[in-house]
């Protein structure tokens, strides 16, 4: 036996269109200093990137989950989300991620976490990062989890099954309010510009602005959205607003990688377009064209979370994302991302005091990729 080096149980699953570690709340240390060494060991994260670890050098790759069982009526389990520095030794925990949400589901169910129901097994989650409910549902056909199946996500290769991710009242999950700053939309002066912007939280705060305040069309890709100067100036304005909503102290030194949210979405009127795969993506399949910015570069697809907070936003009259969208059918946002599509379907109830999101979902697959343990120094828990 290796004294030097300790082994931690972990399972590196796929979600949707990201990537990361499923833990066991109870293998990992319960101090929170040690705890976050050693994800971030695990990861690789450094100034040299992740390669001493198994980060893949993206947001989308850099995600890590955290379970445990609850003992509640309300929930199955807990879930804890962490987006995890890339060239930063830091872990976020002040967003969510509704793609890992599917891994955790799937998780849950392979694991015995939840008790199997043939046809559907609906994982009732406590996501602690926003204190709300996710439910996750999971196909079992003859007492096994369904993994083969026809349904196919943009981003991701091949077809699985089907696994539902539905965020419950997500509305207000980090400022209490579905509108955050009290308006539609607000005028966010940078430098000597205004932007016209819609600020919501369903999930995660997103804010929406149209793609030609930044001079492009907006069914551009990573090769036009990632150059410095766009991404300077779009990052500009996500500071203002984070300053706005008190998420943000001062305008100095926020790092985009370390402070994810609020997030900022580009959005257009249906066009057509090709996708980073070389596909042509039609106008007629899509009701709006978003270009969704995490840890500071272009989304290769689009956020669980944002895609929720998008079909939201054009269901509301008055909102920037509303005057621009295709709305048919009314319930479900068909969103045009640069790797594809991804749908997206809202329930809202309107009342005298404005609209409360009831339930926001979208349609993922999930796969178990490996299993077994994660080796780090024993150094790094001597202390536990």
């Amino acid at each position: 036996m290796d004294m030097r080096n300790t082994k931690i149980p972990c399972v590196l699953m796929r979600g949707g269109t990201s990537r990361g570690l499923v833990f066991k709340d109870s293998d990992l240390p319960l101090d929170i200093e040690t705890r976050e060494k050693v994800i971030l060991k695990i990861y690789g994260s450094s100034p040299n990137g992740q390669i001493d670890g198994i980060g893949g050098g993206t947001s989308v790759t850099s995600k890590v989950a955290i379970v445990g069982i609850t003992d509640t009526d309300e929930s199955d389990i807990y879930y804890t989300f962490g987006q995890v520095g890339i060239n930063k030794k830091s872990i976020d925990y002040n967003v969510t991620c509704g793609n890992m949400a599917a891994a955790v589901g799937l998780y849950a169910v392979e694991e015995g976490l939840v008790k199997m129901q043939e046809g559907k097994t609906k994982v009732k989650i406590l996501n602690t990062n926003t204190k709300k409910i996710m439910e996750v549902v999971i196909p079992v056909r003859k007492g096994s989890v369904e993994n083969i199946g026809d349904f196919s996500i943009s981003g991701v290769e091949g077809t699985g099954a089907k696994i539902a991710v539905n965020f419950m009242n997500p509305s207000g999950a980090f400022t209490g309010k579905l509108f955050p700053t009290g308006n539609l939309v607000d005028y966010i002066k940078v430098d000597k510009k205004t932007f016209e912007v819609s600020v919501l939280d369903t999930g995660n705060i997103v804010s929406f602005v149209k793609a030609n305040e930044f001079s492009l069309e907006g069914h551009e890709l990573s090769d036009a959205i990632n150059k410095p100067n766009v991404l300077k100036e779009i990052e500009k304005l996500r500071v203002k607003i984070g300053v706005l909503l008190g998420i943000f102290s001062k305008e100095e030194n926020i790092n985009p990688e370390l402070e994810a949210l609020p997030k900022i979405t580009l959005v257009s009127e249906p066009n057509d377009y090709i996708t980073e795969l070389g596909i042509l993506n039609k106008k007629e399949s899509i009701s709006i064209i978003g270009r969704y910015i995490s840890m500071g570069k272009l989304h290769p697809t689009f956020a669980v979370s944002g895609s929720i907070c998008l079909a939201t936003a054009c269901q509301i009259p008055g909102t920037i994302p509303y005057s621009i969208c295709k709305k048919d059918p009314i319930d479900t946002i068909n969103i045009g991302h640069p790797s594809g599509t991804i749908s997206a379907e809202v329930f809202l109830q309107k009342n005298e005091s404005g609209h409360k999101l009831l339930k926001g979902g979208t349609g993922r697959t999930a796969r178990r990729i490996m299993e077994g343990h994660a080796v780090i120094p024993t150094s790094l828990i001597d202390k536990e």
